[in-house]
Order: C-alpha cells, then sequence, then structure tokens
C-alpha cells in the first residue's frame, strides 16, 4: 500500500468502519442503562468504554492516514536515540509480561464464587497487556531498522 490512493481508500474504510462502532455504541449505552450499577452492568461499561476508544482509534487512524499520505515517511523522527528507547520499551514489554504473569496468578488464586466476574477482568488486562506487549514490539522494529 504506498500510493496516495490507496491511503486514502484505507482511510475511508477505517471512517466508515468508525461510524459503524458510532451506532453500537448507543446501544452499549441502552445496556449501559438498564444494567446500572450491578455487576453486569460493571462489565458493560468496561466495554462501553473500550468501544469509545476503538472509535476513536478508527477515526484518528483514518485521519492519520488522510494527513500522511505517504509510506515514505520515517517510521521513527530524525536524531532521536533509537538505543535509549529501545531500552524503554523492552523495560515497558518486561512491566507488561510481569503485570501478565500476576494477573494469572491472581486468578489461579480466586475462589471459583468469583472467577466469574474477577477473573473475566483479569483476563481482560492480560489481554490489554498482550496487545501492549505486541504495540512495543513494532516499535522496537521500527526504532531497530
Amino acid at each position: 500500500m504506498s500510493s496516495k490512493n490507496d491511503r486514502k481508500s484505507l482511510a475511508a474504510t477505517f471512517e466508515r468502519h468508525a461510524g459503524e462502532e458510532g451506532k453500537i455504541l448507543a446501544q452499549y449505552r441502552v445496556l449501559s442503562e438498564q444494567l446500572g450499577d450491578s455487576p453486569s452492568g460493571f462489565l458493560v461499561n468496561h466495554i462501553l468504554t473500550e468501544e469509545e476508544m476503538h472509535h476513536l482509534l478508527l477515526t484518528t487512524v483514518g485521519s492519520w492516514l488522510r494527513e500522511h499520505s505517504s509510506a515514505d515517511e520515517p517510521a521513527v523522527p530524525a536524531g532521536v536515540n533509537a538505543t535509549a528507547l529501545l531500552k524503554l520499551t523492552r523495560t515497558l514489554r518486561e512491566h507488561e509480561a510481569e503485570t501478565i504473569d500476576a494477573c494469572r496468578a491472581l486468578k489461579a488464586q480466586l475462589p471459583p464464587k468469583e472467577g466469574d466476574l474477577i477473573g473475566t477482568l483479569l483476563d481482560v488486562v492480560t489481554l490489554d497487556s498482550e496487545k501492549h506487549q505486541r504495540l512495543l514490539a513494532a516499535i522496537e522494529k521500527m526504532l531497530a531498522a
């Protein structure tokens, strides 16, 4: 995907999906209002927050693709200390790995009664940390290039 038109087309796809997410957000808000402050409502509010973040991500990716219409742009700014930043990203990835291990250990210790709500939340934090590790790994590749 190197041409300006390809990137504009991709931007439009992201923006179209963001519009669809906006409709889904309204449905999550209805569900959230109906469930209130119950345990299930707590989980729906978490989903709602993440859906809002997805909507923002899709919107900003679309805008970013339009503003940066060339794939020839360097992945990192000129003059950055790549070695120091690589060290920092590795430290952050280690932190994410520690978070994953801690969440899994906590989940293993939960009484069965707490498994549905707290266990699910620990799984979500684990997934988020795994996602952060993937993003940091991509940044490390860009810094090492």
